[in-house]
């Protein structure tokens, strides 16, 4: 089968399979919240959504062969850097990780370097419990992250990386990464300030 017949045949598969991935998403978005409410998280934002057709083709004309594990992701923002752990082991709880996809972004960063932190790993549904109107091995996209890494994470990439290549200057970099400086500082501060009014 040549190309052309391996998208045209992936277009059909992901036409057959959207109202799952509808389904799945919709379920992600009203069933994480109910679990991060019991597991003790008050602070959060959750965001699900399913790749567009027309992102998925473009995935799929660049490496026919890789399966694509991104056609349902879910976003969870904490409010406090603190409630990160616990919200990575309720989301280990509702899917099964596949731990070779696991990466923790702020573990590229040298002990010197801001910028871009977030948790993100592929997760897949067990058929059961709050996925169970979805089969089992649906794969998730899940990134993890706080609020204010959300904020870094969406402008340095709109600003970084739709402009043209050579706009950046050495001024702008060092801009890049004071502001990650300031925004992870903001995280510790809230923190602390959280702990001081006795919240947890």
């Amino acid at each position: 089968m040549d190309v052309e017949e391996r998208v045209k045949e992936a277009l059909r598969s992901y036409d057959r399979a959207l109202p799952e991935y509808r389904a799945l998403r919709d379920a992600l978005e009203r069933e994480i919240p109910l679990h991060l409410r019991q597991w003790g998280v008050s602070y959060f934002r959750v965001e699900a959504r399913v790749k567009k057709r027309f992102s998925y083709e473009r995935k799929v004309l660049r490496d026919p062969d890789k399966p694509v594990e991104d056609m349902v992701g879910v976003r969870i923002m904490a409010f406090f850097r603190s409630d990160l752990a616990q919200i990575e082991k309720m989301t280990r709880r509702l899917l099964e990780v596949v731990e070779e996809s696991y990466i923790d972004k702020g573990d590229l960063l040298g002990d010197e370097s801001f910028g871009y932190r977030s948790v993100q790993f592929v997760g897949r549904t067990r058929g059961e419990g709050a996925f169970k109107e979805v089969q089992a091995g649906v794969p998730v996209e899940v990134q993890i992250r706080t609020m204010l890494e959300h904020v870094w994470a969406e402008v340095e990439h709109d600003f970084r990386y739709k402009t043209e290549a050579d706009a950046t200057t050495p001024e702008i970099n060092r801009r890049f990464a004071l502001t990650a400086a300031l925004l992870e500082q903001a995280d510790r501060n809230l923190d602390d300030i959280r702990r001081a009014l006795g919240d947890r």
